[in-house]
């Protein structure tokens, strides 16, 4: 890949899900926003029984929102001390302590005994995360036998090229996306993983509709974040630019939804 941005802190060259929770404001950036989280739920089969586990939580959007209206226990792990700290706090004021716990902990080496968890989720952390096979493997060591475990993920819906993977880069500097594998090619990571009953979703919304963007933001947020970009001027270029590249290549982008059963006590090696 040539040319990669160098100034990753800035607004304009900082990777893109840094640009959105940092810069923007959105607390949910994974794609297809809380419609997407919905559609795993629905696939992992959770329920207010459930105990899950929320591989790099972020924030705990998604933890929360679990929580809130699942009913399930849910831990939240990510490797990011800061955003830990952020879940707590929203957690606490949202009266959820005893429902939603957060911890920090790396997704390629949890902290957790095997068999601790009846679902394991993560969204749009695959594309993160140095050794994928390991991650995956992971999940499924703390699962319990007969638990379920489910990636939401950006998934290119047809091969790409050297040039589309340039632009990424260098146009949209969304860096983490040089790391993005069409449907086939994820399901050959978790084959590699030890994975053979994969099943897999797929769909299309990855930015989701206006009113979908606010529903998930709440208007208090959705306030906060028109405001941040009407009055900065690299935030609105950015953001403009974004959309456009998106429209514009519209063809490329779709979001995979990809579950599956622990049947035995560990995937083959």
């Amino acid at each position: 890949m040539s040319n990669v941005c160098d100034d990753r802190c800035s607004v304009s060259k900082c990777d893109i899900f840094d640009f959105m929770a940092k810069h923007v404001g959105l607390t949910v950036i994974h794609p297809g926003g809380l419609k997407a989280t919905r559609m795993l739920v629905e696939s992992l089969g959770i329920t207010s029984g459930s105990r899950v586990i929320d591989i790099a939580c972020g924030k705990g959007s998604s933890a929360i929102y679990l929580a809130q209206n699942w009913g399930c226990s849910v831990v939240g792990v990510d490797i990011a001390e800061d955003l830990i700290q952020v879940a707590r706090d929203t957690a606490r004021q949202k009266g959820l302590n005893g429902k939603v716990t957060f911890q920090v902990g790396n997704a390629m080496d949890l902290p957790f005994q095997d068999n601790s968890f009846d679902v394991a989720l993560s969204q749009a952390m695959l594309v993160l995360v140095e050794d994928k096979v390991r991650t995956i493997k992971e999940a499924h060591r703390v699962l319990k036998v007969g638990g379920k475990a489910g990636w939401l993920e950006l998934s290119w819906k047809q091969e790409i090229d050297a040039d589309f993977l340039d632009k990424v880069s260098n146009v949209l500097c969304a860096y983490c996306m040089t790391n993005v594998s069409t449907y086939s090619g994820w399901e050959q990571t978790f084959k590699n993983a030890g994975i053979t009953d994969l099943q897999i979703k797929k769909g299309s919304n990855v930015r989701g509709t206006f009113f979908e963007r606010l529903r998930d933001e709440g208007l208090v947020n959705m306030a906060r974040i028109i405001k941040n970009t009407m009055s900065n001027k690299e935030i609105r270029k950015r953001s403009k630019l974004m959309q456009q590249f998106f429209r514009e290549h519209d063809e490329y982008f779709g979001l995979g939804i990809y579950v599956f059963t622990k049947h035995a006590a560990a995937p083959f090696a």
